[in-house]
C-alpha cells in the first residue's frame, strides 16, 4: 500500500508461520507445552510489530515473516 505512504501511513505485511504459544493452544493441546520451543511466542509477534511501527520513513520494511527458529525446512 505505497499509495499511502505520503499521508505517512506505513502498511506491512506480517506472515506469522506456524502456531503461537498462548492459552488457547495449551487448552486445545494440552501436550504443546511440552514442545513450547517450537512454538512462535506472543513476544516475538509483538517484536515484529513494534519493529515495523518504529521504522523510520526513509527505510520502510512492507513484509515481515515469524518463525521459530527450531521450523523443519
Amino acid at each position: 500500500m505505497k499509495e499511502y505512504a505520503e499521508d505517512g501511513i506505513h502498511v506491512g505485511h506480517v506472515i506469522v508461520d506456524g502456531a503461537i504459544a498462548g492459552d488457547k493452544i495449551f487448552k486445545r493441546f494440552p501436550d504443546a507445552a511440552s514442545r513450547e520451543e517450537s512454538l512462535i511466542s506472543i513476544e516475538a509477534i509483538v517484536n515484529a510489530f513494534a519493529f515495523l511501527y518504529g521504522q523510520p520513513p526513509r527505510g520502510w520494511s512492507f513484509e515481515v515473516d515469524v518463525r521459530t527458529s527450531r521450523e523443519k525446512w
